[in-house]
């Protein structure tokens, strides 16, 4: 009796169908976290994310903890971008404790969108998405214009790629333009 009284007390009930599908998720998502972990941080960064820290990323380890203290330091102060940005910081970090680094982002090899594995399978090669300032109009444009022909100077660049001064003093500050 007490049963079937619950049960028309219950308005919903959550499948089992689909609790064992979220199950069997996290499995996979753990296999490829232990097993192919850049193919994890790799998918992890390209879909799950929106708001890097290029800078502290590509300094490592000691770089990404210092701005982490520094965003919790704020606290209820940091702005949502601020909040964001720590929640990626936390998995760099677990990344780069794990043996992995990211290299900046390559004008001759960084996708528009996704984070791809290096050659030497140690790193991730950081999309021009990741960049603040750069609309996705402006990656998708940038990569499509590379595989028309090499950029041969900053002005190449803007022109064909449609990149704004903003950002190209970004990408200079980091180091990307320095082949220009």
């Amino acid at each position: 009796d007490w049963f079937i009284e619950s049960c028309r007390k219950i308005k919903y009930m959550f499948p089992k169908a689909h609790a064992a599908a979220y199950v069997i998720s996290a499995f996979r998502i753990a296999y490829f976290k232990v097993h192919h972990p850049l193919w994890y941080y790799a998918a992890y960064f390209s879909i799950r994310c929106d708001d890097f820290d290029v800078d502290s990323m590509i300094k490592g380890e000691t770089a990404i903890r210092a701005k982490i203290e520094e965003i919790q330091s704020k606290g209820f102060e940091a702005s949502n971008k601020e909040t964001n940005t720590l929640d990626v910081l936390y998995v760099a970090l677990e990344m780069t404790c794990r043996g992995f680094s990211f290299k900046n982002i390559d004008l001759e090899k960084s996708h528009a969108k996704y984070f791809l594995i290096d050659d030497d399978n140690k790193s991730l090669i950081m999309p021009f998405r990741a960049l603040d300032g750069l609309g996705v109009q402006v990656c998708n444009q940038i990569v499509s214009e590379r595989e028309k022909g090499k950029y041969i100077s900053i002005e190449d660049l803007q022109n064909r790629g449609k990149v704004n001064t903003s950002a190209i003093e970004r990408l200079r500050a980091l180091g990307v333009l320095d082949d220009l």
